[in-house]
């Protein structure tokens, strides 16, 4: 019994000793000697990370893994093994464990410095390896896959996810572009563009985003523009090249993916070749300056039913800025012909007989004024021709 008691005495004691202890470290518990208290602890887990850190100097990024693992249980604020183990991690394409790692370095935002993971070969601060190495693995995740079939540039994108993003393109535009509600418009999509219209338009609602955010130049717009605009007016136009109606990325997808190469560029992680040649196999999947092979035109309505639809088609591609108001003319002259509507003015028959049986007998002569000038009739001014719709860009590059 005595010994019982006495067990249960000197566990009190001992519990209160420990809380004491708690209450006396956290009153005189300053900054200076908080961070003093963690550095104490900074190095543990220092054996496994000396032996990760040769591994992955042998090239045995498994067993660097296996080392990190080890070190961060006894120590997770150790910056070798949180370093040594990302890099092992890129290596063998676990990005994800690698941003996990990465993140953590950035965190502790530490001193040390390392030669390891450098960009410039000289040592860095850790967090700033971390940092540069963080930009890198964005742009390996958000890669654009691209196919080069029958030597024609395509995205990797099934036909049932673009069938989604090409309608939501389209519908997002139109609520950009048009101030008044065009509900009735945009719920009729799927009745006047088939799923290959809808890929064209969102095309050449891409290349001027591309271009209003300074991603191409003007050259560029107009020279893709021009060569495949029979995809948008193809009773007036030539028509657009192979690859134009198949399915594409969203325009957010296709800008994130260009800004991470930019910011690469910027950060020194890709070179500005590597930037370009990325970027111009982008553009050239989304459209070609000069396609060397060319898809059939759509033919033209030849019933009342197609030709308003045709019609109501180039409503919305004038409302999202797509086409020119003489462009939306000509395209419309166009269908009314394959209909047999003629709707340019005619002269009255009686006056066309008239002119034609009553020719005068001598031409009248224009009587000279005093000063013997004759007076001669204004040229007609020509027709002015708007301005195509063209953003007003300047090139970054």
């Amino acid at each position: 019994m005595f010994s019982r008691n006495f067990s249960k005495i000197l566990l009190s004691a001992t519990a209160f000793g420990m809380l004491s202890a708690c209450a006396v470290i956290d009153k005189k518990d300053t900054p200076q000697e908080s961070n003093w208290f963690v550095q104490l602890f900074e190095k543990d887990g220092q054996s496994y990370a000396d032996k990760a850190t040769l591994a992955y100097s042998n090239g045995n990024f498994e067993k660097t893994l296996i080392y990190t693992t080890e070190a961060l249980k006894d120590n997770p604020r150790n910056q070798q093994a949180l370093l040594v183990g990302a890099l092992a991690a890129e290596k063998l394409g676990r990005y994800n464990r690698a941003r996990q790692y990465y993140e953590d370095l950035i965190i502790i935002d530490g001193n040390e410095t390392s030669v390891l993971g450098s960009s410039n070969g000289q040592p860095q601060k850790l967090k700033e390896i971390a940092k540069n190495n963080l930009r890198a693995i964005t742009i390996a995740q958000s890669n654009l896959t691209i196919e080069d079939r029958d030597g024609v540039k395509h995205f990797s994108i099934s036909d049932d996810a673009s069938e989604e993003i090409s309608k939501r393109t389209i519908v997002n535009a139109l609520n950009k572009e048009t101030v008044e509600s065009k509900e009735a418009k945009t719920t009729s999509l799927d009745d006047i563009f088939s799923p290959a219209e809808r890929n064209i338009v969102s095309r050449f609602l891409i290349l001027r985003e591309l271009a209003e955010k300074d991603f191409i130049t003007k050259d560029e717009f107009l020279s893709r523009r021009s060569a495949n605009i029979g995809g948008l007016l193809p009773l007036t136009n030539k028509a657009p090249g192979v690859g134009i109606d198949a399915p594409t990325p969203s325009p957010d997808l296709i800008i994130e993916r260009l800004e991470v190469l930019k910011e690469g560029v910027e950060t020194r992680t890709i070179t500005p070749r590597e930037f370009s040649a990325e970027r111009d196999v982008i553009i050239e999947a989304l459209m070609s300056p000069a396609p060397r092979h060319r898809i059939k035109n759509k033919a033209p309505s030849k019933n009342i039913l197609d030709a308003a639809d045709d019609l109501r088609r180039l409503e919305i591609l004038y409302d999202l800025n797509l086409i020119t108001e003489r462009e939306r003319q000509a395209e419309k002259k166009a269908v009314e012909k394959y209909l047999g509507i003629d709707r340019s003015p005619k002269k009255p028959v009686a006056e066309s007989v008239a002119t034609q049986t009553s020719a005068p007998a001598t031409t009248p002569q224009a009587v000279a004024p005093e000063n013997n000038i004759v007076a001669t009739p204004k040229p007609e001014e020509p027709n002015k021709v708007a301005a195509p719709i063209t953003p007003n860009v300047s090139s970054p590059f």
